[in-house]
């Protein structure tokens, strides 16, 4: 079987499973057989070796790109196999067993049958009732990639972080085994987490599903890898639940004439739960498609994660992260964003499912905080924390996504987001996204877009972001030259090998900073690019404008002063390629 088709999951320790006791198996009858033709030899009769040697077929997964699983089909057939090996080889464990005891020559290539046997059994048995849930859930014939990695070989998975038990623990009801497995998520260490949370959360029956949702609502909500709309359900569950707990408390604390910090705390959280109701509400409007809480964590600078439309069916993912200043009470403009997106994206492709979403699953860093470090703008210590989360997020979009082909997975990072997004896909290198976009960044981590180990990336910057010039910042003379800034090379310069896509500069000077935050304007050329751009319409990008210089005025007879010559019209902070129809790569 080709194993290599569940990378990370049981399938190649089942493999070296399988290989090793056909191994055992052949040598058990290599080592019958020799003993009886010595021992026909040793009588004056004649005999030769006779050879044990087999071919072995091969299982392959059905071929549909990143988000594709197995062929049950072909693993019905490999189990009834089993199945089968399991009858015979006992049965032949003991025929051999009589013969090599009338001869008098050891039994224990008999015994090797046997167990092989028995170990066909055991394994036909467990895989057959993961094939049940398999066909449950896809009646296709095509099962998810979490589910064929950890679903049918769970098993035979390796589990060096413990999740498998802190998973069983959970369905339980055992919340501190929840929390653990969302420590394990923070960390990030494990790249196969999320599919082994999305097969565990679809083996649980229907009633212990729903008493988990009812028991910890806000733990189950920040799981990644399960289902959206599970996550969705939970984490209203729990907005509803605060909303109405806070009110309560507040309604008692001011009739105790309470004062202070505590009460602060609990305004903070009302305003943070009315930004994400008022988000919310941006779903579903104008045919726009239904907005998904998939992230809430309230208190502090707060965190979430909206989805327009359902990211699990989409076939054109855009995960926007936002920058410095981002916070949860202030997350409706980034909403609006992230809706925008979907409203231009959805509008350049008819015949492919579009999710949006804002991922604000970091602590990003404030203007206000600018000299402490946690939050500092200046320095990459947000990024470095907040990297592995969004990570971990996009593990939870591969493993919880239904099968389907041509399925595009864009992370796109804006100002200090981009930073995130350039350490984050570090953390999954060649797997962590099909694209990444930057726009307005300071600078993504990287010295060369080929470092971020992702087929494409894209680097939009408006000519009047002082945003985006940051990346030239440099004490050295040399490091200005070669674009070096604080947080690695200048994305937007020519040798850190990204794709550009044109973005209009706006009418607002560069002091005012708008330019910035001009990325998204309604009907922009730049909102038409980033479009174009999550669909994968490469060739529809509009392209950048190019400038025919003024004839040579016809001299007059009467003598004048020559002609003020006029500035050369700026098309962006630094040179730009024109983007090519069909980049390498696609």
């Amino acid at each position: 079987m080709s194993a290599s088709a569940w990378v990370g999951g049981g399938a190649p320790k089942f493999a070296q499973a399988l290989t090793g006791q056909r191994v055992s198996l052949q040598r058990a009858f290599e080592a019958a057989a020799h003993g009886i033709v010595d021992r026909i030899r040793q009588e004056g009769g004649q005999a030769s070796y006779p050879s044990f040697t087999t071919s072995i077929s091969t299982l392959s997964a059905a071929g549909h790109g990143d988000f594709a699983g197995m062929n049950v089909e072909a693993m019905t057939r490999m189990v009834t196999d089993l199945q089968q090996a399991g009858q015979q080889l006992p049965l032949a464990g003991q025929r051999l067993s009589a013969e090599l005891s009338a001869l008098h020559l050891p039994a224990q290539p008999a015994h090797l049958v046997t167990g092989a046997g028995t170990w066909a059994e055991e394994q036909a048995r467990d895989l057959r009732s993961r094939l049940v849930l398999l066909q449950k859930e896809q009646d296709s014939g095509v099962a998810t990639r979490a589910m064929a990695a950890f679903g049918l070989f769970g098993g035979h998975a390796p589990d060096p972080s413990g999740a498998d038990k802190l998973l069983a623990a959970a369905a339980t009801g055992e919340t501190t085994a929840l929390t653990g497995l969302l420590d394990l998520q923070h960390a990030a260490k494990d790249p196969t987490l999320a599919a082994r949370v999305n097969v565990w959360w679809r083996q649980l029956s229907r009633p212990t599903q729903d008493q988990l949702i009812a028991a910890s609502p806000n733990l189950l909500g920040s799981l990644n890898g399960l289902p959206t709309t599970i996550r969705d359900q939970a984490n209203r569950k729990y907005l509803g639940a605060q909303e109405t707990a806070i009110r309560g408390e507040l309604a008692r604390l001011t009739a105790l004439g309470k004062a202070g910090d505590e009460i602060e705390q609990l305004r903070l959280k009302l305003d943070q739960i009315k930004a994400v109701s008022q988000s919310l509400q941006l779903g579903g409007q104008n045919g726009r498609a239904p907005a998904f809480l998939v992230t809430l964590e309230l208190g502090g600078l707060g965190k979430t994660a909206i989805s327009f439309g359902n990211p699990d069916d989409a076939d054109n993912i855009v995960t926007y992260v936002p920058g410095t200043g981002s916070k949860l009470t202030g997350i409706y403009g980034d909403a609006k964003r992230a809706a925008g997106l979907w409203d231009q994206a959805n509008l350049s492709v008819q015949d492919k499912n579009v999710a949006s979403m804002i991922w604000l699953g970091y602590e990003a860093p404030q203007w206000e905080s600018t000299l402490e470090p946690k939050h500092s703008v200046a320095l990459p210590v947000a990024a470095l924390a907040g990297a592995p989360e969004l990570a971990g997020f996009t593990d939870g979009l591969h493993a919880s996504h239904r099968p389907g082909s041509d399925v595009r997975l864009t992370v796109l990072g804006h100002s200090y987001g981009s930073l995130v997004t350039g350490v984050a896909a570090r953390f999954r290198p060649g797997r962590f996204a099909d694209q990444v976009i930057f726009v307005g960044s300071p600078g993504v981590g990287a010295l060369r877009a080929k470092e971020l180990n992702v087929d494409q990336v894209w680097v939009g910057e408006a000519p009047n972001d002082p945003v985006g010039d940051i990346g030239h910042v440099n004490p050295s003379l040399v490091g200005i030259m070669a674009g070096l800034g604080p947080f690695g090379s200048d994305p937007s310069t020519g040798h850190f090998g990204a794709k550009h896509f044109y973005v209009e500069e706006t009418s607002d000077p560069t002091y005012t900073f708008k330019g910035h935050s001009s990325y998204w304007d309604y009907q922009s050329t730049s909102l038409k690019n980033l479009g174009y751009l999550v669909n994968g319409q490469y060739n529809k990008l509009l392209p950048f404008p190019t400038f025919t210089p003024s004839a040579t005025p016809t001299p007059t007879t009467t003598p004048s002063a020559p002609p003020t010559p006029s500035p050369a019209p700026t098309m962006s902070p630094s040179p730009r390629p024109l983007p090519s129809p069909s980049p390498a790569g696609d």
